[in-house]
């Protein structure tokens, strides 16, 4: 049959599949759910609107942050001597060969072969 024999026995109207247009029923716990879920979404957006609007719009670049209230230059004295003992750490760290205690272990060695003697 093709369609236009179907809607000429129907009357001219033409049926939709899914019987017409209601509207389906949800239960009451899944509308609540819903509206739960729908209020945390929208506070999250509004969250990230709070951090992130002037960037979305344009108004500044994403990396240019202002200060950050737990820089470490803030708060810690000496800081010329940390950065120095630093930076020597970080340079025998790179220099394994040069610095290593392989050389102690083995004098530790000795001296408890010594203590198994006696």
């Amino acid at each position: 049959m093709n369609n236009t024999a179907v809607v000429a026995r129907s009357g001219g109207a033409r049926r939709n599949m899914g019987g017409g247009a209601h509207w389906m029923e949800v239960s009451p716990h899944h509308t609540m759910a819903g509206e739960v879920c729908g209020f945390f979404t929208w506070i999250w957006v509004f969250y990230r609107a709070k951090h992130d609007l002037p960037v979305v719009l344009g108004l500044r670049h994403p990396w240019e942050h202002g200060e950050d209230p737990w820089a470490i230059h803030d708060h810690v004295d000496n800081l010329e001597e940390l950065q120095q003992n630093w930076e020597e750490f970080n340079e025998k760290a790179t220099r394994p060969g040069e610095d290593d205690d392989d050389d102690d272990d083995d004098d530790d060695d000795d001296e408890d072969d010594d203590d198994d003697e006696e």
